[in-house]
């Protein structure tokens, strides 16, 4: 028996069945298109409590310059840079723990990914 044979006699999965290919497709495809999602969420998120963040320590410092300007007050002065490096700080912190937060959605979507795909083998194998 030669390779056609055997290749004309068995058809692969994909060819007897293009509703489950495209099912198995959309299966695999799905963690990736959930991370990227709650990505661009995250992201807006992420922009809009930045956002919120500065403009308050906008408010608050230029209250403190004005004070010290008007009243001089050059104390005042030493509260602005603190101000200022604790929002630095703090926009610092968020923006790490939004990164760290999509790198494990990332990760934990790679390995439902992985999963599916050996489930799909291991299925695939059992029925040879």
């Amino acid at each position: 028996m030669t390779l056609n044979h055997l290749s004309g006699s068995e058809q692969s999965s994909g060819q007897m069945s293009p509703i489950k290919t495209l099912e198995g497709f959309y299966g695999l495809m799905m963690p990736i298109w959930t991370v990227t999602s709650n990505s661009f969420e995250n992201h807006k998120k992420l922009h809009e409590e930045l956002i919120e963040l500065m403009q308050d320590a906008n408010e608050r410092v230029t209250d403190r310059v004005v004070d010290a300007v008007d009243h001089i007050k050059p104390k005042e002065f030493m509260g602005t840079m603190t101000i200022t490096t604790q929002t630095l700080g703090q926009a610092n912190l968020m923006i790490y723990n939004a990164i760290v937060e999509q790198h494990h959605e990332f990760i934990d979507s790679y390995f439902q990914l992985l999963d599916k795909g050996h489930q799909n083998i291991y299925k695939d194998a059992s029925q040879i």
